[in-house]
């Protein structure tokens, strides 16, 4: 499992981008692509490198009100492992 000390970032053959079309953000990466919800998308462009996966759950935790922590915390984590088991990620390492 992901650790809350991680400062995950994006692999640099993974790029995340807006499809004006479609309206949605997209994270591309070698002839495959996924299509994000609002909060993937947003948890992907905290994921810099400087933030730490705790700091990312407290600003999502800040947006979607305290009541939604530990729900948050397990949704970032199982996303972020989600894509670290697709060898998107750099960082994960606390």
């Amino acid at each position: 499992m992901i650790d809350f000390g991680a400062r995950p970032r994006l692999a640099p053959k993974a790029r995340l981008r807006f499809d004006r079309l479609s309206g949605r953000s997209l994270l591309l990466y070698p002839e495959r692509g996924m299509a994000l919800n609002d909060t993937a998308a947003e948890i992907l462009r905290l994921c810099t490198g400087e933030a730490t996966v705790a700091q990312i759950v407290d600003d999502l935790v800040a947006k979607y009100g305290s009541e939604k922590r530990e729900a948050l915390a397990a949704e970032v984590r199982a996303f972020l492992q989600e894509l670290a088991d697709r060898n998107l990620l750099r960082g994960l390492e606390p």
